[in-house]
């Protein structure tokens, strides 16, 4: 935890030329200027601020617990600081939130309390509770099934009334990526970079097939470790790539995030499977929305894209679970 309670930052912390505001938002006297009024409905004056770095993405954005002490108490809140302005972030949760995933919900999102433009900084509801991760990795099949069920229950009321706002995924931008994501696992050697080629290959000859007109809100990034499951609420964060896409994009990428889960922690790819059919048989009984013809391509797309993000690591250590997801990618296009 950074303490800055004499409204220094110490440089040595954080040093991000990437991202120019970070050092002003960990400073507690600039802090304390934008946060009383963006927290006016929710605290008084601040006496005291503590900042906590959560994730710190080098040159895009920084994650911080920004704590601060008021006359009632200590006051937690999420602060996420850009790069570049990300105004559209804030006003796409505060559409999402009107539209049936507010506070009182059981089916919500952290709900956005300000955008400070001169910082690049959104603030956001800090939520308590244990992640799906840790929830599926602990738990025992009955925890894991209530788990799967409520994840998937909360994507089908996303995809079916959430606005649909944000940028209309592009396929041919994303088999283009698949070819880029395919060229950096060339460099691990042996039989991957061949097995990748041909996964990129295979995702180009059958992207036709993944067409479609019928389109929806897109999380981008819908996975375990970004859904918190409190007693009798589901909330999901991390609305940094919204959009516009195939429903069977977020459901591909739900199951394969858990694939890897399993690989990585349990020690095989089917560790898992029981939670993934009860995910995926939940989902397409409850969603309005038929993913049946095209969530094999988006698995397949998906599969590539986490190999490429296991590959990209400064240290390679999971050269295993790479070769498995591209297994699963050529073997899913087949079926």
């Amino acid at each position: 935890m950074l303490e800055t309670g004499q409204g220094v930052p110490d440089p040595t912390v954080v040093r991000d030329p990437g991202i120019p505001t970070l050092l002003e938002v960990l400073n507690s006297l600039t802090a304390r200027t934008y946060l009383e009024p963006a927290l006016a409905d929710h605290a008084r004056a601040i006496e005291d601020i503590r900042f906590q770095i959560l994730k710190h993405h080098p040159g895009k954005r920084c994650t911080v617990k920004i704590s601060a002490r008021t006359p009632t108490g200590w006051r937690d809140v999420i602060g996420k600081v850009y790069a570049e302005d990300r105004s559209d972030v804030y006003r796409a949760m505060h559409e999402i939130s009107r539209t049936g995933f507010g506070p009182d919900e059981t089916l919500a999102i952290p709900q956005p309390i300000a955008y400070v433009p001169p910082l690049r900084l959104l603030l956001q509801e800090k939520i308590e509770g244990p992640r799906v991760k840790e929830i599926v990795l602990t738990g025992d099949e009955r925890v894991r099934t209530e788990a799967s069920e409520r994840c998937a229950r909360w994507l089908v009321k996303f995809h079916a009334v959430a606005p649909r706002s944000g940028r209309v995924l592009d396929l041919t931008s994303e088999t283009d990526a698949a070819e880029r994501w395919s060229q950096a696992i060339a460099g691990l050697g042996g039989q991957l970079p061949r097995r990748a080629r041909t996964l990129s290959r295979r995702l180009h000859e059958d992207a036709a097939s993944a067409r479609r007109r019928e389109l929806c809100a897109g999380h981008g990034s819908y996975n375990c470790n970004q859904i918190v499951l409190m007693k009798s609420r589901t909330i999901t964060f991390d609305w940094d790539g919204y959009d516009v896409a195939d429903p069977s994009r977020d459901v591909a990428r739900f199951i394969v995030a858990l694939q890897r889960l399993a690989f990585k922690y349990l020690g095989s790819l089917q560790a898992l499977d029981t939670a993934i059919d009860v995910f995926l048989r939940t989902y397409q009984s409850e969603s309005p929305f038929d993913v049946s013809a095209t969530l094999s391509w988006y698995r397949a797309l998906t599969c590539l894209r986490l190999a490429k993000y296991e590959a990209h690591r400064p240290v390679c250590t999971l050269r295993g679970g790479i070769e498995a997801l591209l297994g699963e990618g050529l073997r899913v296009l087949e079926r």
